[in-house]
This record gives structure tokens, C-alpha cells and sequence, in this order.
């Protein structure tokens, strides 16, 4: 790997990899189900669910309870969801250690940084305005402003083409198979942090060009 310095861009996932939001998510997901009669999946059940974006963890709680939802039944979980979602989005989250430093290296090298999710472009720009760093991103492809999702390379490309900065000069940071997936399917370096969620499965599987175990040692 050359120095992350030496990159002109840097793509950040947020959920598992910038912020800490599976109590947030937990917390509207046990709501949900409350309100639908259901059973509350654990803290762990949440943080493996997490990474394809809010409808499909909404489709596992689901599912967990032995329910292949159609669509109706989808839309109504999900809107029950949202709701909660809305009321206490940032209440428990928190940024992962040296998140902030790093941004702030990063930008003072007048390298770009965009943040590539599959959460709802509502809720992401919520968080990241919450946690104070709104402010160090250019471009956010979220899960409902882009083509595709993750593992899809679009928003990667997306991302490069609105930063005006080539593939080869970006470098993905992420915490889940699919951040991997969607860099090595747009022929990007990745990086992968060891603490995020991943389905509950070891990032190393994933074959990442490096693991982290924390953004210090980025600094």
C-alpha cells in the first residue's frame, strides 16, 4: 500500500466504519417490532444485519420473526421503522476513535473525501451533521440518490467522476464484504477496519488490500 497521503481521494463508509449506529438502528428496529407485535431481535442480531441498507434490515427483523413479508407487509414495517428511526437517529450513535483526526489530516492534504453508504440519504446526512462531520465531504452517494448500491461499482465511480479524480488516485475504506466487493469491482484500493459489523463474519475473508484495527494508525 503507498502512503494514504499519497491518494487524491478517500471513500469513507459511515455505518461500522465512521460511526458507531447500531443502537440507533436497534433501538427503531425493537420499536418496529413492538409496534407490529413481533419479536425484538438482540444488539448482535442488528450489527449483522447491518450494511445493505435500512429496507433490508427491516426485511431481516422480519424474517427473523419467520415472516416472508410481501410487499405491503415490507412498506408498512418499513414505514413503522422510519418513524422510529426519525425519532432517535444520533440519540446513541457515536463516531469511532480518530475518525475526526483523520479527517481532518486528510483534508489539510487537499485530498477530496466522499462518503459511500447504503442508508437513506435522509438519515445520512442527519448523522453526519450530528456528529459534526458534514463538513469534510464533497460528494455523499447514499442508498436512495444513485443508480446502484453496494457491491455495485457505480457509486464508487459516481463519486470519482464528481471529485473529477481518476479510480486509480481514490482509495475505499469500509467495514463490510460489500465495501470490498464494490471497490474491487470498480478496480479500486480498499482498506477495511476490523471493528465494524460485516454480518458478523472477520473482514480478512473478504480479502481486503489492508485491515485496520483503528483509524490511528492512518494517521
Amino acid at each position: 500500500m503507498k502512503n494514504l497521503y499519497e491518494y487524491k481521494a478517500v471513500f469513507f463508509d459511515l455505518d461500522g466504519t465512521l460511526i458507531d449506529s447500531a443502537k440507533d438502528l436497534s433501538f427503531a428496529i425493537n420499536r418496529m417490532t413492538q409496534e407490529l407485535g413481533l419479536k425484538e431481535p438482540s444488539l448482535q442480531d442488528i450489527k449483522n444485519w447491518i450494511g445493505n441498507g435500512t429496507l433490508k434490515l427491516v426485511e431481516r427483523a422480519l424474517a427473523f420473526n419467520n415472516i416472508k413479508a410481501n410487499e405491503k407487509e415490507l412498506n408498512k414495517a418499513f414505514e413503522l421503522f422510519s418513524n422510529a428511526y426519525r425519532d432517535c437517529v444520533g440519540e446513541y450513535s457515536t463516531l469511532f476513535p480518530y475518525v475526526k483526526e483523520l479527517l481532518v489530516m486528510l483534508l489539510a492534504n487537499n485530498i477530496k473525501l466522499a462518503c459511500i453508504t447504503n442508508k437513506p440519504l435522509e438519515f445520512t446526512e442527519f448523522l453526519l451533521q450530528q456528529n459534526m462531520i458534514s463538513q469534510f465531504f464533497s460528494v455523499i452517494c447514499a442508498g436512495d440518490n444513485v443508480k446502484f448500491k453496494k457491491p455495485d461499482k457505480w457509486p464508487l465511480i459516481h463519486a470519482s467522476e464528481k471529485l473529477n479524480t481518476p479510480l486509480d488516485d481514490c482509495v475505499m475504506i469500509g467495514d463490510s464484504q460489500h465495501d470490498i466487493a464494490a471497490a474491487r469491482n470498480a478496480g479500486c484500493y480498499v482498506i477495511a477496519v476490523s471493528y465494524g459489523y460485516n454480518h458478523g463474519e472477520d473482514i480478512k475473508h473478504s480479502n481486503p488490500d489492508v485491515i485496520i484495527d483503528s483509524f490511528n494508525e492512518l494517521l
